[in-house]
This record gives C-alpha cells, structure tokens and sequence, in this order.
C-alpha cells in the first residue's frame, strides 16, 4: 500500500513523466528514507510512511507528487513529526518499540496528525 501511495503521487507529477515503475518506486523509498533519516536524527523516532504522507498532507495540502514534498521541504514535514514525539527522558519515549518490532502510537502533531512509528 505504501508503494502504491507514493507511486501514484509520483506518478502525477510532470517531473517524472517518462520514468519507469522503478525509477519512481526508487524515488519513493528514497524521499521516505530521508524524512525518517531526518526525523531519527532531529528527535530519536522513525515514523511509518503513512504518518509521513498523512503529514505531508496537512503541510502542503495542494500538492500533487513526493517531488514536490521534496521541493517544499522534507525539513517542515520531519519537524511537525517532532512535535508529536515525547521527550527523549521520558519513560513514555523510552517505553515505544524499536523498528524491529510493529510500529507503535507516538503522539499527534500540532496539526492534529496521529504519528506511528518506531524509537531509534
């Protein structure tokens, strides 16, 4: 489903017209791998895909592809997913899995987005 979600946003960007299923579906791991890179590295959490597109969303609600996520800042996306997350010392924090295990509630944005995801 993840794939399918952020194929079919690639899909409509005029960026990529020509590509391949590949090359878009590379695209799309890349783009979810730098905002959960980012994320792990600004506040310790790994978020789910759909938590980063329901994000993404809210943010940027007139775009049409991940390129254009890209474009308006994986940066905005990985600090609003911040907000959601529990102090580093906090035993609720200390308390979520590690990716190894099913992702687990984190908290909600300031926007009101539920984010999923794993501790690093």
């Amino acid at each position: 489903m993840r794939k399918f979600m952020l194929g079919a946003a690639l899909a409509s960007s005029i960026a990529l017209a020509g590509c391949t299923a590949a090359q878009i579906e590379a695209a799309a791991t890349t783009v979810e791998n730098d905002i959960q890179a980012g994320t792990a590295a600004l506040c310790g959490i790994v978020p789910t895909l759909p938590a980063i597109t329901s994000v993404a969303g809210v943010l940027f609600p007139g775009i049409s592809s991940i390129t254009e996520v890209a474009i308006a800042g994986e940066t905005a996306i990985e600090k609003e997913i911040c907000s959601a997350a529990p102090p580093p010392a906090s035993a609720r924090f200390k308390a979520l899995p590690l990716k190894s295990a099913p992702p687990a509630v984190i908290g909600r944005t300031a926007h009101g987005v539920v984010v999923t995801g794993w501790r690093q």
